[in-house]
């Protein structure tokens, strides 16, 4: 038996009290399912986790198409890449490609992408600087990366006064300097500062940034492109890795490049490209057939459904004075309650009046801003906003009659810290 420390022990006696109650590690039964509701301890809740936000995991023409993958090539095709591929492989590509109208290479997982990339991308003179709420894939990948001796660093999140200090220090020391950010943050639901991010990258000719924007893609941007590209457009020195498992919906990740000489050395050196598998044979086929959802004119109008359902929501939490960890207008939405015991007794309280929502404590957070995530797809109603969201402002009032909760004690704690401007 392993000894660990007596937090450690006490947040693991939390979690498996609220794996008891069904409200982390829950499983949804069932022989079936829509998108819209899961089934948790024999009742139905509309689920407020689902990150498929623009509902095309559920899609006639998508799950036509990855059955006829199957049956023409079979589950999988065991082969290492550097050996063999199939020919709907690269169809993937391009149909992905004229997408994006950019080099991509795809790879089974957005981790897989980030690992497969750094190795090619990073030279053991530059410098990384890490945002503190990059996504744990992206941290992995580095932490990989960093036995050939690079330097990484951390900075406050979304400090761009005190980014451009490190770049302006460190250019002098290393050949370039790498920003590592997420295009929309996955548990706040933030998006980068990427106007300013460009600013810094026209300014400084050694600065380059990766952005994982897994939780950006198509719900937003021409033909689904994204947050990250739909804010500042291509850039010479951007790299993007991203995810086909949200609002792509099909699974797998992508690598988005500049060019096409960087595309093609990590599909030939780039390490899970060379000595890993390729997606199953449906997944390809199923991206084929979404790229070119994405591409349709009907798409754009099915992004705007979805995001004004995000301003009903912003708007409905508001006007009940809900917390709100910001006053961004992404998928993603982040209630803060303060403590685990907070949030365990709201997200119980909804799933007992019929709603599934996502419960979020440290490591994922910080210790002192546990909350419950609440993510928008297509496939929720208005309706369903307003029943989670007068739920959620019940449950809170009773913690608060408690003398358990604060509403503007949590809201002036997820207030960001003042940043000097940064002058264009």
């Amino acid at each position: 038996m392993i000894n660990i420390s007596k937090e450690l022990e006490t947040l693991n006696q939390s979690f498996v009290a609220a794996q008891e109650i069904g409200v982390i590690k829950a499983v949804s039964t069932g022989d079936s399912y829509d998108g819209r509701k899961v089934t948790v301890r024999g009742k139905d809740a509309v689920f407020f986790g689902n990150c498929s936000y623009m509902g095309l995991d559920q899609h006639d023409e998508i799950k036509a198409a990855a059955k006829e993958g199957i049956d023409k090539y079979g589950m999988y095709f065991s082969s290492s890449r550097s050996f063999m591929g199939l020919e709907i492989f690269e169809k993937m590509e391009e149909a992905i490609e004229k997408m994006y109208d950019q080099p991509v290479n795809v790879t089974t997982s957005t981790t897989f992408a980030h690992v497969s990339n750094f190795p090619i991308l990073l030279g053991k003179d530059d410098a990384v600087i890490l945002d503190l709420y990059v996504h744990s894939s992206l941290q992995t990948a580095i932490n990989i990366t960093r036995n050939s001796g690079i330097h990484v660093e951390y900075i406050r999140h979304s400090r761009i006064d005190l980014l451009e200090e490190r770049i302006k220090e460190l250019k002098e020391k290393h050949k370039n300097v790498w920003y590592m950010i997420d295009g929309v943050y996955s548990m706040m639901g933030d998006g980068a500062p990427m106007k300013d991010i460009k600013v810094l990258l026209d300014k400084y000719e050694q600065f380059h940034v990766y952005a994982d924007d897994a939780h950006g893609t198509s719900w937003t941007g021409k033909n689904g492109v994204g947050y990250v590209l739909n804010e500042m457009g291509k850039h010479e020195k951007l790299y993007l890795g991203l995810s086909m498992a949200k609002g792509f919906g099909v699974g797998g990740g992508l690598m988005v490049y500049p060019n096409k000489e960087t595309k093609e050395l990590v599909k030939t050196l780039g390490t899970n490209m060379v000595f890993s598998g390729p997606p199953h044979p449906g997944v390809a086929a199923a991206a084929i057939k979404s790229a070119e959802i994405h591409m349709r004119a009907e798409f754009a109008d099915w992004q705007l459904e979805l995001k004004q359902k995000i301003e009903y929501f912003w708007k409905k939490a508001n006007q009940l004075n809900l917390p709100l960890s910001g006053d961004h207008k992404t998928p993603i939405f982040y209630v803060v309650l303060g403590s685990l015991e907070n949030v365990f007794y709201a997200s119980k309280y909804l799933v007992d009046h019929g709603a599934f929502v996502d419960t979020c404590s440290f490591p994922s957070v910080p210790m002192n801003k546990s909350g419950l995530r609440m993510t928008i797809s297509r496939f929720i109603t208005l309706q369903d906003i307003d029943n989670v969201l007068n739920n959620l402002n019940d449950a809170y009032t009773q913690l608060e009659q408690m003398g358990k909760a604060d509403r503007e004690k949590m809201k002036k704690l997820m207030q960001p810290k003042k940043a000097r401007v940064l002058v264009h």
